[in-house]
């Protein structure tokens, strides 16, 4: 912008000569025309000069803002304007997304139907839930421990639960000490190893939990041992008293969240 001003300036220089020779020409033209064409040359030069006058000081403006220097502004907090920036910035949590889940292990089994003691079994479970934060999961969980008692009983007692779990000690990797607990349906299953003696019992009240660790092996798989234990009714027919079943042990859980 300054480099035009001293140009703009000569060529006002100039204007007072491009003036006079003007009037040296309507002087001579004079003797020949009529006042008329003296008023519109003088009024046409007028406002010639009146807009180059107008121009200059523009520029002059213009140049003292560029060359000062802005005021500084004070920093705000980011906003985001809409919902797609909003979810497109944010970083989800190590916790946080769809939860699937594989485990197996074993456990110390009883139903009361079989007698007071307890016998072995292979636990295998299956969880499908989400994770809404790295405070707070919630999931679907199918497990199963089958064994087998010393009078040829082979069983499979099965809950399904809805748990909800909380981390008690963890960082935001992802790796921490979990608790769940969870409320739903169990049963089982029999087989005597004879002919037209398989049956299943009816379903009952069911209550589970478990403490388990999460070791962060990538961003997005666990391996997470876990001690467990599970409980539910086995109904039986009035006026027979229900049954119970329980089962506590340890399985190793193989565990992804899905971004």
């Amino acid at each position: 912008m300054k480099p035009a001003i001293p140009a703009l300036a000569l060529l006002l220089a100039s204007s007072p000569a491009l003036r006079a020779e003007e009037a040296g020409t309507r002087g001579s033209a004079s003797h020949s025309g009529s006042a008329t064409v003296r008023l519109s040359g003088d009024s046409g030069l007028l406002l010639f000069d009146l807009f180059l006058d107008t121009v200059a000081f523009g520029m002059q403006v213009a140049a003292l803002e560029s060359a000062t220097p802005p005021p500084p502004q004070p920093t705000y907090p980011q906003r985001y304007r809409d919902d797609d920036s909003y979810w497109h910035r944010r970083q989800m949590q190590a916790r946080e997304g769809l939860l699937l889940s594989f485990g197996l292990g074993g456990s110390s089994a009883y139903l009361s139907n079989q007698g007071p003691g307890r016998t072995g079994a292979f636990d295998l479970a299956f969880r499908l839930g989400y994770g809404f934060s790295d405070r707070f999961q919630l999931f679907m969980d199918f497990a199963v421990d089958a064994g087998r008692y010393p009078q040829s009983t082979d069983f499979a007692s099965w809950t399904f639960t809805i748990r909800g779990q909380t981390v008690l000690i963890g960082d935001r990797a992802g790796n921490g000490l979990n608790l769940n607990v969870g409320v739903g349906v169990g049963g089982v299953d029999y087989n005597s190893n004879s002919c037209c003696n398989t049956y299943s019992s009816a379903s009952g009240l069911a209550l589970a939990g478990g403490l388990s660790y999460d070791a962060r092996v990538t961003p997005w798989f666990s391996l997470s041992p876990e001690l467990f234990v599970t409980w539910h009714e086995i109904p039986n027919g009035a006026p027979v008293p229900h049954d119970v079943a329980s089962a506590y042990g340890l399985r190793l859980n193989f565990l992804w969240y899905l971004k």
